[in-house]
């Protein structure tokens, strides 16, 4: 996804960040909560690296997953280090070296890892699980957690060294509650990407879209993008709310929490893009715009100064 699809405030400071850590090797953090897009940022910074033309982009979700096989996942083993270790095991490290190493949620990652993954970062250094001989990588770590690490730093649940070692470059991405205006730009790109530019959504659903907290972020607007695309018919290409997952629609229903901006300026943005929207489904046609919306010409003209 390209900078040039956001025009959210925090969405073009993040990637302007991002483009500048693109230019230098120094480890970069990303914190956002889960579903914001942290994986595709770092794959942007690889892409637009020099590292992108002399290694992979390598990642690894460090969620729920057990140490020895982080450890194994990583580090890689030989034949006959464990039991079932019927062959050898070339590990992330080994992968991503002259690429780029990328750690989704490090903050669920074991003590004990943190170690581990800390000599690393000292010298480029390793072993693989069973092996005497040193390996070598020339890895980029970009990192990425939702969680508060300084916060689990005071409980001695994340290490402090290490914390200072992957924390060079910060870039936060704002949930997609705190970037509502991101919605049109955000189903058209999705839209794109499913190679189904021929859909729109009619103002009903784009007005519960934007109504809507996305406590998933983009993974949940495209999943349900997905969700109401296949439940159109054969010729159909406006998506309605009869499209959308019913399982769902009272999770819609029921999201609104206390907005973070004032109503005013909540309701201003609001209509800004709700009139927006409409114009483009009814092509520019003020007179069906109108009684869609039940509002007057001049509001509408506001609106779109307002856009501009």
């Amino acid at each position: 996804m390209h900078a040039y699809v956001f025009q959210n405030e925090g969405m073009r400071r993040a990637f302007y960040i991002a483009s500048k850590a693109a230019k230098v090797n120094f480890p970069v953090l990303i914190i956002g909560e889960t579903g914001v897009g942290k994986e595709v940022l770092a794959r942007y910074i690889h892409e637009q690296s020099e590292r992108s033309k002399t290694g992979a982009f390598v990642s690894l979700n460090c969620t729920a997953i057990p140490d020895n096989l982080i450890e194994s996942e990583l580090f890689g083993y030989v034949k006959g280090a464990f039991t079932g270790a019927s062959q050898n095991k070339t590990g992330l490290l080994k992968l991503a070296d002259g690429g780029t190493l990328f750690l989704d949620e490090i903050g669920d990652m074991s003590l004990d890892m943190q170690i581990k993954l800390l000599r690393v970062l000292e010298n480029g250094e390793y072993f693989s699980i069973g092996s005497i001989k040193i390996n070598h990588s020339n890895f980029r770590l970009i990192s990425a957690t939702n969680k508060d690490l300084l916060c689990m730093i005071r409980k001695g649940e994340f290490r402090l060294d290490l914390f200072h070692r992957i924390n060079v470059i910060t870039i936060k991405i704002p949930p997609l509650r705190e970037r509502l205006d991101e919605i049109p730009f955000l189903v058209n790109y999705f839209l794109r990407e499913l190679k189904r530019e021929d859909v729109i959504l009619s103002p009903d659903v784009m007005d519960l879209f934007l109504s809507y907290e996305w406590p998933g972020n983009i993974r949940e607007l495209r999943n349900v993008l997905e969700s109401a695309i296949a439940m159109l018919e054969d010729g159909e290409r406006v998506i309605e709310l009869r499209h959308l997952p019913l399982e769902r629609l009272n999770g819609f229903e029921n999201s609104y929490k206390k907005p973070s901006l004032s109503l005013k300026e909540r309701e201003k943005r609001y209509r800004r893009m709700l009139i927006k929207h409409t114009m483009d489904y009814f092509n520019g046609d003020y007179k069906k715009v109108m009684e869609s919306l039940q509002t007057s010409k001049d509001v509408i003209y506001r609106a779109l100064a307002e856009v501009h």
